[in-house]
């Protein structure tokens, strides 16, 4: 018996073969961070680069007037700037870890689409029956 996955191998054109070969070679984790900047978000994930490296620099700047304090008082305030600073840049990355995982799902959906088309067209012309 046949599996659905030589059924549907065959019923894919050169041309899909060709574009699916494509999806798999440029799947890498350079082409996902650049395809955020492509979508309808792109301004959102402009937006929070731009926070995360203001963020970071804040943090090393807090961080620095942290080892350079004496005062325990002004230690704990920079301390506490330092942390939040590394906490807002850690949320930052979380929520664009979530948007890359995003992208990925929905190119596997778009070549699972392509693939669906293409069996359901060859079974309707009847050569992968």
């Amino acid at each position: 018996m046949e599996s659905i996955d030589e059924r549907i191998q065959k019923a894919l054109s050169s041309e899909d073969q060709a574009f699916l070969a494509q999806m798999d070679a440029n799947g890498s984790f350079y082409r996902d961070i650049a395809a955020t900047f492509r979508g309808h978000m792109r301004w959102l994930n402009a937006l929070a680069w731009v926070f995360a490296f203001a963020l970071f620099a804040l943090a090393i700047a807090c961080g620095w007037q942290f080892i350079t304090q004496t005062d325990p008082r002004s230690m704990q305030l920079w301390g506490v700037g330092t942390i939040l600073a590394f906490l807002g840049l850690g949320l930052i990355k979380l929520w664009f870890w979530m948007e890359l995982q995003k992208v990925s799902v929905v190119r596997e959906i778009k070549r699972v689409e392509l693939q669906v088309a293409s069996l359901t067209a060859a079974l309707r012309s009847g050569k992968g029956a």
